[in-house]
């Protein structure tokens, strides 16, 4: 077995690839991420989990779902790539525990007073395409019971975010596509328009000459 398995349960490495069938199936990327996030709580029993996406115009990552919000109000809030714990993720490209959040300086309280929450602790793993660059992060916050994040669950959340990586890529590449297709197919009717109006303009003064 594989040591990168090795402290993970059978019955959990079982579910991720129940997990790997269901998000190369699906290409609707806000289905992804919300069904990302349900799954990665549930694996390591954490009370919630979040992604984070990066977005390379601006340099920074932004939150595009979380289990412990349900009116939207993290969607798209900015996490600088510099002094913040998702940053120090990304930019390391390797999972992180952060034991209490209350201790490092990197951690942001603007983003539990935006949903009423309060963050224990957290793991962060680094969402990677199919070249194993960083694409985002995936948060599993406040283990439940005691003893806090394990091996385990370092390792479980690591194989899902490399599902989940690769698979959001693809349909974040899907959905620009999609975009461009139908900017294209707006340009076009534009075009038709514009030629319909002016040969009919054209037209008009050729009737009045020959009249």
């Amino acid at each position: 077995m594989s040591t990168l398995f090795k402290n993970v349960d059978p019955k959990k490495l079982a579910r991720l690839v129940e997990i790997s069938r269901i998000l190369n199936s699906s290409t609707s990327l806000s289905q992804l991420l919300n069904f990302i996030i349900s799954e990665a709580a549930k694996l390591i029993d954490a009370e919630a989990a979040s992604i984070l996406l990066f977005d390379g115009r601006t340099r920074q990552l932004y939150f595009m779902a979380a289990s412990n919000e349900t009116h939207g109000p993290l969607k798209r809030i900015p996490v600088p790539l510099d002094n913040s714990i998702a940053g120090a993720i990304f930019q390391a490209n390797r999972p992180m525990i952060i034991k209490d959040v209350t201790q490092d300086e990197r951690w942001h309280q603007n983003v539990d007073q935006a949903i009423d929450f309060q963050t224990q602790n957290i793991l962060g793993v680094p969402l990677r395409n199919v070249k194993r660059r960083p694409v985002g992060v995936l948060e599993a916050i406040n283990k439940q019971g005691d003893g806090g994040f394990q091996v385990e669950d370092v390792e479980t959340l690591s194989i899902l975010a490399d599902i989940a990586g690769v698979a959001v890529e693809k349909a974040r590449l899907i959905e620009e596509l999609r975009r461009a297709n139908r900017e294209l197919s707006e340009l076009d009717q534009i075009k038709s328009d514009f030629i319909s109006i002016a040969s009919h303009e054209l037209r008009t003064p050729l009737y009045v000459i020959l009249g």
